[in-house]
């Protein structure tokens, strides 16, 4: 009996094995390569590349200057509107309110910004900003919306004070709240606010 079928047979086999290692690596390193990057992703929101710092000159309820650092220990769902807060801005904190509580024990991590134009009148709730879940600031300089609907914005800014994910419009209260989701999970701990660690300015 031949033993060329057993030799043919174990050189596929040697061939495949080979493959199964080699062929991964060498489509990664081509994607790497060519720069290629996936057209979707599983965030509902869009990230915002590179995340910038939000180095803005901000206004607390008494008119003190404010550091841009306030932003920083807990992750902000900000929400940014170039005039008075009118309904729709009020619609939207009260949809980040929601999204706050369903956080559920990880509701502590997360907080509401709002920030208006100096000069704007705070909305009825809000004025004084000390709440734990909305912290209510005025901006020197104008914050223009990345995607304007009616002047209002909103985004994601981490724990270091980066604006890393942006919401479009018509804002989809779940995509945020699964976005929130998932990063909690990624940063089960965060330095900033357990140990007190700040990045330097």
């Amino acid at each position: 009996m031949s033993s060329k079928p057993s030799k043919w047979n174990g050189r596929m086999a040697l061939i495949l094995l080979l493959a199964c290692f080699f062929v991964p690596a060498a489509i990664a390193w081509t994607l790497f390569f060519t720069g290629w990057t996936p057209t979707s992703t599983s965030n509902h929101g869009t990230l915002v590349e590179p995340p910038h710092r939000l180095d803005v000159e901000l206004l607390d309820a008494s008119g003190n200057n404010v550091s841009a650092s306030a932003l920083r220990g807990r992750w902000s769902m900000l929400v940014v509107n170039d005039g008075e807060c009118d309904a729709a801005c009020l619609e939207r904190i009260a949809a980040l309110q929601q999204v706050r509580i369903a956080l559920a024990q990880n509701q502590d991590r997360a907080r509401i910004v709002l920030i208006l134009p100096e000069g704007a009148n705070a909305p009825s709730g809000l004025a004084t900003g000390g709440q734990d879940s909305v912290a209510l600031y005025w901006a020197r300089e104008p914050m223009l919306p990345d995607a304007a609907h009616d002047g209002l914005s909103t985004s994601l800014v981490d724990t270091r004070g980066y604006r890393m994910m942006r919401y479009d419009e018509p804002f989809q209260p779940y995509g945020m709240l699964q976005d929130m989701k998932k990063l909690l999970r990624l940063s089960n701990i965060d330095l900033e606010r357990l140990q007190g660690l700040s990045e330097d300015a």
